[in-house]
């Protein structure tokens, strides 16, 4: 588990795993909901949802069928998941198989070990048969020698040893503080004007507004809302841990109408209103219904 130090300020933005950890909990459905729904057994998307997809098959074929049983089950666009999945995890798995390749092929951990102990085994050999060479007759083992008088570490009864002030211990400066990202959970309050615009946070759809969006990651996030007959707006929010309940608002502005220009009817009876009142006066003078 990856620790980081506030004191840099870094905040990663949030994995696709944890993305779609936090969209299943803010629907309250369980993993093994997600596998009675898919048919498929549920330790497949808890790797998904640590972005560790070591035990997935390598088919891409078969890796965005689950995707898009798991986007189903809990109520995502599958689309949206799996072009999310393919931005981050394939280009990934690309660069990291190339890395770990490289590293396999130029530091392998065995061959230095043996060739440095097998440097020492010889080294020491070396040196020991040299020694015996120069002085056999001398050469004595260390235990046949008698062993050297031990002097006694206990004062004499009369001595009493003086004793100075205690050194104080030393002291370590205290380590910056860390701060675990995986327990800490966030929270999102999005609200439009008119309301009922609909919400997609970092390419996933999350319903219309007003929407809560909780269990989410400390890191950046994009709000887009949608609404038909107003142009869309964008919004950025960032969620950390000493400002985990961020809202975000938008204003959505009528979209502009198409000009259109409307041409007079040359077929439509044209009255002339003055030349009918003046006809009826003058039959209402001369006693004319």
């Amino acid at each position: 588990m990856e620790l980081v130090h506030l004191s840099r300020g870094a905040i990663p933005r949030p994995t696709l795993g944890a993305s779609l950890r936090a969209a299943r909990l803010d629907r309250n459905i369980t993993l093994e909901q997600v596998a009675v729904h898919t048919k498929i057994n549920p330790g497949f998307f808890r790797d998904l949802e640590r972005d560790d997809l070591s035990k997935w098959p390598t088919n891409q074929f078969y890796r965005e069928s689950y995707l898009r049983g798991y986007a189903e089950a809990v109520g995502l666009d599958p689309a949206e998941v799996v072009e999310a999945f393919r931005s981050e995890f394939v280009r990934d798995e690309t660069s990291g198989a190339t890395a770990r390749a490289t590293q396999r092929r130029l530091t392998p951990v065995t061959v230095p070990i043996i060739v440095a102990v097998t440097f020492v085994i010889f080294y020491s050999l070396a040196r020991f048969t040299t020694a015996v060479q120069k002085d056999p007759a001398g050469h004595v083992p260390a235990s046949a020698a008698p062993p050297a008088p031990v002097a006694s570490q206990t004062p004499p009864p009369n001595e009493i040893p003086a004793v100075g002030p205690a050194k104080p211990a030393a002291t370590t400066p205290d380590a910056p503080a860390t701060v675990d990202l995986d327990q800490i959970e966030g929270e999102l309050m999005i609200t439009s004007t008119p309301s009922g615009a609909h919400v997609v946070v970092n390419g996933i759809g999350r319903g219309p507004t007003p929407a809560r969006v909780r269990f989410l990651p400390p890191g950046s996030y994009t709000v887009r809302f949608l609404l038909t007959g107003y142009a869309s707006a964008i919004r950025n929010a960032k969620i950390s841990p000493k400002r985990l309940r961020v809202p975000v608002s938008a204003t959505l502005e009528p979209a502009p109408l198409p000009r259109t220009q409307v041409l007079p009817d040359s077929s439509a009876p044209h009255v002339d209103l003055d030349s009918e009142s003046d006809q009826k006066e003058s039959n209402h003078l001369i006693g004319l219904p």
